[in-house]
C-alpha cells in the first residue's frame, strides 16, 4: 500500500509559489482571504479528537472526510489508499451520494498517474484545481465539479493515500484550504499507517490459523492413512513370507541350488519391504508440535541403545565427556542416536571400526558428534541423503528413509543436522537440540 513519492520537500511557501505561477500561466482571476490559524486549528483538533483510539482504518478515514466536508463545504471528498502493489489506489471512504450507511456503494480503484489524485499520488506534490474543465486530467465520478483540492498522505518520504476534495463552484478552494489539508494529511499520515499494518497482520494471523488447521488435518489424516497402509501391508507380507518358509521346508531334497537362492532373495526383499514399511510408518509419525520432554540418564539411554543395536567385535565404541542428564524427548533423541549409530555400524568397511561420540555445551543448546572411520560420503551427496528413500549403497537391510527420520527429528527439537566427511576416511554427523 505504498507508492514512493519525488524526492522533493514541498514546504508551505513553495505551494504558494507553485499555485501562484500556475495561475498566473492560466491567467485565471481568482480571489484570496487568509482563514484565521484559530479555524484551521479547529478542524485539525475535530480530527484527531475523532480518531484517537480507532484502529480501523476504514473508520479513520470516514472521520476524516467527514471533518473536511463539515470544513469546506464541499460537495464531495473522498479518501484514496495507495495499494499494496504501488500501482493503483483504492476509494477508502466518501462522503455524498455515493455512500450507503459509511459504504461507498461502488469503490474505485484508479491506476497511480491517472487523473488528478493519481498524479498526486506519483509525484507526491499536492493540486489545487480552479476550473475542471481546463485539466484534461479530470475524471468524474457522481457528478461534475470545477473545483479540485487533492493533497497526499506521506508518511517518511512514502505516499500512502490521497484527500481529494471537490466543489461544484470554480475558484472555490483557497492556498489556506490547501495548507489545511496538508495539516490533516499530516496529523493523520502514522495512525492511518499503524491503521492500515495492523489490518494487515490481523488478516495474516487469519490465515497462518487457516493454514495450520488445515495443516493438522492433513497431517492427522496423513499418519491414520499409513497406518491403515501399514496394517494392511504387513498381513500379506507376512503370509507370503511363511508359505515361502513352507515351500522351502517341503522340498528342501528337491529344490536345486539357485532356486534356494532365489528362495532366499525373496526372503530378503520381504525382510525389506517390511523395513520399509516400518519406517515410513515411523516417519509419519512423527508429530512436529509433539514433544514430550523429560530429564534423561545419558548414560543409561546409550547403553540402552548399544545392546539394542548389538555392535559388532571389531567396533569401538568411544564416549567422550557427555552431559549427565538431558532434558528432551526421550523416545526422539534416542532415535536419532539409534539411528546415527547404526549407520556408522553399517557403513564402516574397516577390520577395527571406531564410532567417537561427543558433546558440546552451546549455552542455549546441546551439540552432539558422532564420527566414524568408516567408507565417508561424497560432498555432492550431503543434501541428497536426508531426502526421503535417498540412499547411496544398495542394501537391503537400508531403506533410505533413516536419515530423514532423524532431520525430521531434529527439527521438531530446535536443532539442525549437518556432516562433513571423506571419502574412505570416515564421517561425523553434528547436530544440535535446544535445551
Amino acid at each position: 500500500m505504498i507508492k514512493k513519492a519525488k524526492d522533493k520537500i514541498i514546504d508551505e511557501e513553495q505551494i504558494r509559489v507553485q499555485v501562484h505561477e500556475i495561475l498566473r500561466k492560466k491567467s485565471l482571476c481568482y480571489k484570496l482571504y487568509s482563514e484565521s490559524e484559530i479555524e484551521q486549528d479547529y478542524v485539525i483538533n475535530s480530527i484527531v479528537k475523532s480518531i484517537i483510539g480507532k484502529t480501523n482504518y476504514y473508520d479513520i478515514a470516514w472521520e476524516v472526510v467527514v471533518n473536511i466536508v463539515n470544513y469546506l463545504k464541499s460537495e464531495d471528498c473522498v479518501m484514496y489508499l495507495i495499494r499494496e502493489d504501488g500501482k493503483s489506489m483504492e476509494q477508502l471512504a466518501a462522503y455524498g451520494d455515493k455512500v450507503n450507511d459509511k459504504k461507498i456503494i461502488n469503490r474505485l480503484v484508479i491506476p497511480i498517474g491517472t487523473g488528478i489524485v493519481g498524479t498526486v499520488a506519483m509525484t507526491g506534490i499536492p493540486e489545487l484545481i480552479h476550473d475542471t474543465t481546463k485539466d484534461e486530467r479530470y475524471m468524474q465520478d457522481i457528478e461534475f465539479n470545477y473545483s479540485e483540492i487533492t493533497v497526499p498522505v506521506v508518511l517518511n518520504g512514502q505516499v500512502i493515500g490521497i484527500i481529494d476534495s471537490e466543489h461544484k463552484e470554480k475558484n472555490y478552494y483557497t492556498y489556506d484550504n490547501l495548507l489545511t489539508l496538508m495539516n490533516i494529511s499530516r496529523v493523520i499520515a502514522k495512525q492511518l499507517n499503524n491503521a492500515v499494518r495492523l489490518e494487515k497482520r490481523i488478516e495474516n494471523e487469519k490465515i497462518h490459523k487457516q493454514l495450520n488447521h488445515q495443516l493438522k488435518s492433513k497431517n492427522k489424516n496423513l499418519e491414520e492413512y499409513a497406518h491403515i497402509v501399514s496394517h494392511d501391508l504387513k498381513s500379506p507380507l507376512r503370509n507370503i513370507s511363511t508359505l515361502i518358509e513352507w515351500v522351502k521346508e517341503d522340498n528342501i531334497d528337491k529344490l536345486d541350488k539357485t532356486t534356494l537362492l532365489n528362495i532366499q532373495q525373496i526372503e530378503l526383499s520381504l525382510e525389506h519391504m517390511e523395513k520399509l514399511i516400518n519406517d515410513v510408518l515411523e516417519y509419519s509419525s512423527i508429530e512436529e508440535n509433539v514433544v514430550s520432554k523429560s530429564m534423561i540418564n545419558m548414560d543409561r539411554l546409550l547403553s540402552n541403545i548399544l545392546k539394542v543395536i548389538s555392535v559388532p567385535a571389531n567396533m569401538t565404541i568411544k564416549m567422550g565427556k557427555m552431559p549427565d542428564t538431558l532434558y528432551t524427548d526421550q523416545t526422539k533423541i534416542k532415535q536419532v542416536f539409534q539411528n546415527l549409530i547404526t549407520n556408522a555400524i553399517k557403513y564402516n568397511d574397516k577390520k577395527a571400526g571406531t564410532i567417537t561420540i561427543n558433546h558440546t555445551d552451546l549455552g542455549n543448546k546441546h551439540q552432539f558428534t558422532i564420527a566414524d572411520n568408516g567408507i565417508g560420503i561424497d560432498k555432492k551427496y550431503f543434501s541428497k541423503i536426508f531426502k526421503t528413500f535417498q540412499s547411496l549403497h544398495k542394501n537391503h537391510k537400508s531403506t533410505g528413509i533413516g536419515l530423514s527420520i532423524v532431520k525430521k527429528i531434529i527439527k521438531v527439537l530446535k536443532g539442525e543436522i549437518w556432516l562433513e566427511s571423506e571419502i574412505g576416511k570416515g564421517t561425523t554427523f553434528y547436530f544440535t537440540i535446544s535445551k
